[in-house]
């Protein structure tokens, strides 16, 4: 992995790890999230496109901040 342009940033390989169980996780009883991601990124209406897009990112954030919220609080 390459080193992230901020020096003092500590990456943990669990940070990816976390990610990908997230994003390539269940998401109803027949479908991943991932492919909701892809189906979503084919849109063609732009402004539609870029909504998603900004509610996706919105949405992994808020996911990634609480699991790091989370994991330090069982330490």
């Amino acid at each position: 992995m390459t080193e992230h342009p901020t020096k003092d940033w500590d990456f943990d390989d669990t940070i990816e790890e976390e990610f990908q169980k997230w994003f390539n996780g269940e998401y109803g009883n027949f479908t991943f999230r991932s492919e909701w991601f892809y189906g979503d990124c084919e849109v063609e209406d732009v402004n539609t496109r870029k909504d998603l897009m900004t509610k996706w990112v919105h949405s992994a954030f808020v996911m990634g901040y609480n699991t790091g919220k989370c994991s330090k609080t069982d330490e």
